[in-house]
């Protein structure tokens, strides 16, 4: 009985099966080894490796372009690591194979080098010679090419058409996994920049408080007792002890401020100090959510002792509620305690600027800001089991065009130096905590700020 097929046909579907198993088991160690290195000189590494392998070629490259600097250049080497850090004009260099791939995004078999041109300047820099060169341009999709592999002088035979194919899968899932690892660095250093941003503009805000003390304590303290002190009579005929004690009736309130002048001092340098360390941690990568259970009465209290005197000075009120009501929950006091800062400054910001802008009219009585804590321990987050921080104000309100932005990546400022940088904070403080976050506003009549935290979280310390 006879199959019908002759021998060369099955030699042929032999090869062919043989070549489709490379082909899978190549693909297979490519993704494995591409998907579990987390940097990409690793990911250079294990693809050339790989490649070179299942090429039974002993020498072999991967140049990536340098889009800045105009140039491909040699990032990892097998069999002439003197390579490295070498770069290619890919414009200039007409004869190279390298160039010529990433110039046309087209793979090259050179199956001899005695016989076929090729650019011979590294193998006489090296004291090697090139026998055959196969050379795959790295495209992503889309088709941009980002960079050339290359295998040279394959052992026992020369590259074939089969070879060509194989190679290319490898660059595509090379060229795929470098793209990915490219995009995840940019998406971390953008990360990075809006943390900065963050930070930056919570560093500003708590030199606020130190800024204020410092011109409060000299315009109601220190110049006046410097006019009072010159303006002492010595030629009156009041005793020298007279005079002693004058002069210390007239320090007596600078002594009695000093302490919370102090205390808003210590407080504002210490909230600086703490964010500075966090932009190294962000840096880092180190930077995470801390839930520990605390009294957020408490962490209110202290922020806004220190916030007192720029409401004071602001003509602004701060009506506190329910501090004490709250039972002890896990939150990140940190990120919690900027938060409240930023709602507070906020509605301070608004009040200001209004009335710098006369779309507020100036109220003798002043302004006044209303913070509100309350609980709900009942029942499941959000409908309940949570703490919710309101913020309330008097001020101008808030326009159309803002509020729809709010807690967005797009959000908009009007205020005189805003950014909208707090209000997304803010956001990003309610999403670490599975929270919410909202707002009720409505022009001339002031806005309404919430913060909902569930009372159940996950305790961490990292």
């Amino acid at each position: 009985m006879t199959t019908g097929y002759r021998d060369e046909d099955l030699e042929i579907l032999r090869q062919r099966l043989e070549m489709r198993e490379r082909q899978i088991d190549a693909v297979h160690r490519v993704s494995a080894a591409l998907f579990s290195k987390g940097d990409l000189d690793s990911i250079l590494r294990e693809t050339l490796h790989v490649g070179l392998e299942v090429m039974g070629a002993p020498v072999g490259s991967i140049l990536l372009y340098d889009k800045d600097r105009r140039r491909l250049i040699f990032r990892y080497v097998v069999g002439k690591s003197a390579l490295i850090g070498l770069e290619i004009d890919p414009e200039e260099d007409i004869n190279g194979k390298a160039a010529t791939a990433f110039r046309t995004g087209k793979s090259l078999l050179t199956i001899n080098t005695r016989t076929e041109s090729y650019n011979a300047r590294f193998d006489r820099a090296m004291g090697f010679h090139t026998e055959s060169i196969m050379t795959i341009p790295l495209k992503i999709m889309g088709g941009e090419t980002i960079g050339v592999m290359q295998a040279l002088n394959k052992a026992g035979s020369e590259f074939s058409e089969d070879d060509q194919e194989l190679m290319e899968i490898v660059g595509s899932l090379a060229a795929t996994s470098i793209m990915n690892f490219r995009l995840a660095e940019e998406a971390k250093l953008a990360a990075v920049a809006r943390a900065m941003g963050d930070l930056g503009h919570d560093i500003k805000n708590s030199l606020t408080p130190v800024e204020t003390t410092v011109s409060t304590t000299l315009d109601a303290f220190v110049f006046p007792l410097f006019e009072d002190i010159e303006n002492i009579d010595l030629n009156e005929s009041a005793s020298v002890e007279e005079c002693h004690e004058r002069v210390l009736s007239l320090m007596e309130p600078l002594r009695e401020w000093i302490p919370e002048m102090q205390q808003a001092m210590a407080d504002g340098c210490g909230d600086i100090r703490e964010m500075v360390s966090e932009i190294a941690d962000y840096i880092k990568g180190a930077q995470a959510t801390n839930m520990q259970r605390r009294d957020i009465g408490l962490v209110i209290q202290e922020k806004l002792r220190r916030l007192r005197v720029v409401a004071q000075n602001r003509r602004v009120t701060l009506h506190i509620e329910g501090l004490t009501e709250a039972p002890c929950f896990p939150f990140d006091s940190r990120l919690v305690g900027r938060a409240i800062s930023n709602l507070i400054h906020n509605a301070l910001n608004a009040i200001k600027d209004a009335v710098m802008k006369g779309e507020l009219d100036f109220r003798r009585e002043g302004y006044n800001i209303w913070l509100k804590l309350s609980t709900n321990q009942e029942g499941e987050f959000p409908v309940g089991n949570y703490c919710l921080l309101e913020v309330q104000d008097d001020g101008p309100g808030i326009p159309d065009v803002v509020l729809e932005s709010l807690f967005t990546p797009h959000t908009i400022s009007t205020t005189i130096g805003g950014t909208g940088i707090g209000t997304r904070f803010i956001k990003s403080v309610a999403d670490s905590h599975g929270g919410e976050v909202g707002v009720v506003s409505e022009r001339g009549k002031g806005a309404r700020f919430w913060l909902k935290l569930p009372l159940e979280q996950e305790i961490t310390i990292r």
